[in-house]
């Protein structure tokens, strides 16, 4: 091990809250801790969290020849990139595509990996209303431009920023009210998001930018990319850190609940959701500007229940079936796993506030909610899955949520003010510091890079 910590209680009294932080870390230096074998470069570099954020900016400093140690508070690494076999085959709770893979740095991982990956196309697909007719595809792509276009014009021609949802009741009120165009503005919109569309802005809800090309999803699992990123590195797990003394010139004492870690620099990629509910206590606390955006930027969420069945109940080589739902964000879209691997699997999907409600109740209930839209589209005789996978992001301890939305009231800024170097021993790293790509795993892979770099400028 090369980080060596001295055992500690939450009781601590050098760790305890006080009004002069300069107090509590002179305080942690009577405690004597044991320095961390150094490197080559001779400084040494906590992370905090083990997603793809934490594991890239360990990798860079770890190349260049820093000490590096990640804490992760959960029993496994890869964070929002959750692959479960439970099923027999990869299914992915979390990250599920590379969203665009021109010029994507995930695509360029995968493709140093070796991953075998399927292109899936957006023009493939059937959708049914909420009495399980199919609607035909051509009516289907007519609306979807006119969407395209109201979305379009709404994000480009805002001067005043209100929810999404009283922008396009204003601007296109009757199409707005229609049940397709509906279907597309939570299906489409709020899956993107995580958002509801009455908390997103509508000034900067589409404002990000995209890599080109069709989605793709890693067939043998997303989490087969980590492992080039972790070689080598210290990683510990169920570490849940509780406070993070920090000071220009005394350094860095992070606390667990068992143990304290000594470092010249720490990085903190938690989510986004984490550090608005406040579980890690900062001292001092971050800066003000820091602690506003924490606030303003919205935490949004996305639930699936991933189900086996014996056999095949709808088509085969139809890769995302829509339904209609009456109650907005409703397991209103589906992916068909049949495609891209042998297994009889489809995945339901939920957004917005229907998400944050459903995953409030028990697996079975949410198996059951999911079938009665099931058995919508392709017959009430449909019998339930064998297996089945339910994820609940928002009530996860560790996420408190799926990825970061631009939520009414924030702007860019909110963002990229994350990004920002707390202090010459502390900075910020995951998709919610990157408003230019946030909510999407390359977001979060490019925030660790740059996360790296700042340490390593800083320490210099």
């Amino acid at each position: 091990m090369v980080f060596r910590p001295r055992n500690s209680s939450l009781n601590r009294r050098n760790f305890l809250k006080t009004s002069a932080s300069s107090v509590v870390v002179a305080g942690l230096f009577d405690l004597n801790l044991n320095k961390p074998n150094v490197s080559s470069s001779g400084k040494s570099v906590i992370i905090i969290g083990a997603g793809i954020a934490g594991l890239t900016a360990a990798r860079e400093l770890m190349d260049s020849g820093y000490t590096v140690l990640v804490l992760e508070a959960s029993n496994k690494i890869g964070g929002r990139i959750r692959t479960n076999r439970a099923l027999g085959v990869p299914i992915e709770e979390g990250a599920g595509w590379i969203h665009g893979p021109e010029d994507n740095p995930i695509m360029k991982l995968a493709e140093q990996s070796g991953q075998k990956t399927f292109v899936t196309k957006d023009s493939n697909f059937a959708v049914f209303n909420h009495r399980g007719k199919k609607i035909s595809n051509q009516m289907i792509s007519e609306m979807g431009q006119e969407h395209r276009q109201m979305l379009d014009l709404i994000g480009s021609g805002m001067t005043k920023d209100m929810p999404l949802s009283e922008a396009l009741e204003h601007m296109a009120p009757k199409m707005s009210r229609d049940p397709i165009f509906k279907w597309m503005t939570s299906a489409y919109t709020e899956f993107d998001t995580g958002s509801p569309v009455n908390e997103l802005s509508a000034m900067y809800f589409n404002q990000d930018d995209m890599f080109h090309g069709e989605d793709v999803v890693l067939v043998d699992g997303y989490d087969r990319l980590l492992e080039p990123l972790t070689h080598g590195i210290a990683i510990l797990t169920r570490k849940p850190v509780r406070r993070i003394a920090y000071h220009d010139r005394a350094g860095v004492f992070v606390q667990t609940d068992k143990e304290i870690f000594e470092s010249d620099f720490v990085i903190v990629t938690v989510p986004l959701g984490v550090l608005k509910a406040q579980d890690i206590e900062f001292i001092p606390p971050l800066p003000e500007i820091h602690r506003n955006a924490i606030e303003r930027v919205g935490m949004g969420d996305v639930t699936k229940v991933a189900m086996k069945f014996d056999e095949l109940h709808w088509p085969e080589n139809t890769q995302y079936f829509g339904l209609m739902t009456q109650t907005q964000g409703r397991w209103n879209y589906f992916l068909n796993h049949k495609p891209f691997i042998d297994a009889n699997v489809l995945t339901a999907l939920s957004f917005g506030n229907y998400s944050r409600m459903i995953e409030t109740m028990d697996h079975d209930y949410m198996l059951e909610d999911a079938m009665k839209a099931v058995r919508t589209m392709f017959g009430w005789d449909t019998p339930d899955p064998r297996h089945y996978i339910a994820t609940r992001w928002s009530q996860d301890p560790y996420t408190k949520g799926a990825f970061s939305y631009a939520k009414v009231g924030c702007n860019p800024y909110d963002f990229n003010v994350l990004s920002e170097p707390v202090s010459r021993c502390l900075t910020l790293a995951g998709e919610h510091t990157n408003f230019q790509y946030h909510g999407t795993v390359h977001g979060a892979h490019l925030s660790g890079k740059k996360a790296a770099k700042i340490a390593m400028e800083t320490m210099m």
